[in-house]
């Protein structure tokens, strides 16, 4: 039997054993008993058709018009491809996105590794424009068959990515080495003719040098820079480790005019060329710097190379842990070997190990040495070097005006440092103190201390110019002059101080009353 709930009217099937029992709808949990009431009544079907009621005349009958119905003929085009009506298929899309990106990753390789120092400088102008060609065929294909749905714009596409590929050996040409310098015919060698008297054997022999040597940087740089201003030097048994050091020493003792570029020889990692340009020194004087690590078996002038075959017993030879032993008997020696070292790293790291070790040995050489290593570094390496000598020299060893020319010039830079000047104290140059003045006006309160401890000094330096100070200067000099002046200074004291008047008299009148409680 069928039954209604009478809150939501959903109808269930249910057996008649729930007569008279309160049930729970499904649908709206709503409880009620199950009465007559909630019974559904069954209802007979009828189905369309089978059953007239003469009610039903009153509604007007539709009925069909018997007039003909007329079509129109559509009209469609037999030739027009489906392919083309649709959005592309993705294989299409890849075709375009993959021959793009082909041409674009062969122009990123150009310029990135075309020119002339990068590592497609061997590769031949020819060769190149094969390479450009051939991805232009393959990337510009792919891009026309991807557009089918609009093949102009395909085209165009193409052609755009293909004139732009095809332009890269034109902007990134191969090094012209080989017609400029090696052509045997009708050869001319650095812009002078070779003699006639020259033979096609030795024409050969000079071929194969300047190919073993890589000559090829040098010839560019030349092009570019005054020929007396490049030098390049060809390294012979030497480690690419080696030769990286032999170029920062070259570069620290040419006085730093330009950094080297160094090219490592990809048939025999035991040789490489260093070039330098914007050189102000000779290349008689540069091949000099050379015997400290090698011999010079040649001197081009011409071709502006000099040819080194490294010597190890020219390099010091440096014992890992006895450089760094303060205790080993051979610690001094091993880092005076240091300082001799053609690698400038190797050399700062010998000053910061001494600047840090008590003297036993070895103390003159040192001393020396590190004067020698003072007028050929920079700011940052001269302090280093004068925190070392504060260790190792003693007076009357020649380091004050040395010293002192140092501390002036990195004065200019804005760079003096506390070890600089105590240096200057503690070996009393007496240039020292104009130095320290200009710094303590600068900055009163970093260097006040620095015054203080000259004891008695600090009135000789601050006394002549108290009266002309503003105020900040004079809080800070009544500071120092209180801690550290005699009572022979009180006088002068009080003489400025009626000129005086507010914060200014206040401190001066602190300062004598500080001196006169020390004494």
């Amino acid at each position: 039997m069928k039954i209604q709930c009478p809150e939501c009217s959903q109808r269930f099937d249910v057996t008649e054993d729930l007569l008279g029992k309160t049930v729970e709808c499904g649908s709206c949990d709503a409880r009620f008993d199950v009465t007559t009431d909630e019974l559904v009544a069954e209802k007979k079907k009828f189905y369309p058709g089978e059953k007239r009621g003469s009610h039903l005349d009153r509604f007007g009958r539709n009925t069909p018009s018997s007039a003909a119905v007329s079509f129109q003929e559509a009209q469609y085009l037999n030739d027009v491809d489906p392919m083309l009506m649709g959005p592309p298929l993705p294989r299409k899309t890849v075709s375009v996105v993959f021959g793009v990106l082909l041409m674009v990753v062969i122009v990123v390789v150009f310029l990135l590794a075309g020119g002339r120092e990068g590592t497609m400088r061997d590769m031949e102008t020819l060769n190149r424009f094969i390479l450009c060609g051939f991805t232009s065929l393959v990337g510009s294909t792919l891009v026309i068959y991807g557009s089918a749905n609009n093949r102009v714009k395909g085209v165009i596409l193409a052609l755009v990515c293909s004139s732009i590929l095809m332009s890269m050996p034109i902007l990134f040409p191969a090094n012209p080495t080989k017609a400029s310098i090696l052509d045997i015919q009708d050869v001319t060698i650095i812009g002078k003719k070779a003699a006639k008297s020259d033979t096609e054997k030795a024409l050969k022999v000079r071929q194969d040098y300047l190919l073993e040597i890589g000559y090829e940087p040098v010839d560019s740089v030349l092009r570019k820079h005054r020929k007396e201003s490049v030098v390049g030097i060809f390294v012979r048994d030497a480690s690419p480790q080696l030769r990286r050091a032999i170029g920062a020493y070259i570069y620290d003792a040419t006085g730093k005019k330009s950094r080297e570029t160094t090219y490592d020889n990809v048939d025999n990692d035991m040789t490489g060329l260093i070039l330098f340009t914007d050189q102000v020194m000779s290349i008689d004087e540069i091949a000099a710097l050379c015997t400290k690590f090698g011999r010079v078996e040649k001197i081009s002038k011409d071709l502006r190379i000099i040819d080194v075959i490294v010597e190890n017993s020219r390099i010091a030879k440096l014992d890992q842990y006895t450089v760094l032993d303060s205790d080993s008997i051979d610690y001094e020696a091993q880092n005076l070997e240091a300082l001799n070292s053609i690698d400038p790293k190797v050399k700062m790291d010998a000053v910061r190990r001494l600047a840090s070790s008590e003297p036993r040995a070895r103390r003159d050489d040192i001393t020396q040495k590190l004067i020698q290593l003072l007028s050929s570094s920079n700011a940052e390496q001269q302090l280093e070097i004068i925190r070392a000598l504060k260790t190792w020299a003693l007076p009357g060893s020649g380091v004050e005006k040395p010293v002192f020319e140092a501390v002036k010039s990195i004065h200019k830079q804005g760079k003096v440092n506390q070890d600089a000047i105590d240096f200057l104290i503690k070996f009393e140059v007496v240039e020292a103190g104009d130095l320290l003045l200009e710094l303590w006006n600068g900055d009163p309160v970093g260097w006040s201390q620095t015054i203080i401890n000259l004891g008695e000094g600090s009135q000789v330096l601050l006394l002549p110019g108290l009266e002309n100070m503003d105020i900040a200067h004079i809080v800070s000099a009544s500071e120092i002059l209180g801690k550290s002046a005699e009572k022979s200074a009180i006088p002068h004291i009080e003489e400025v101080m009626r000129g005086k008047s507010g914060q200014a008299k206040k401190s001066l009148q602190a300062a004598i009353d500080e001196i006169k409680r020390r004494f």
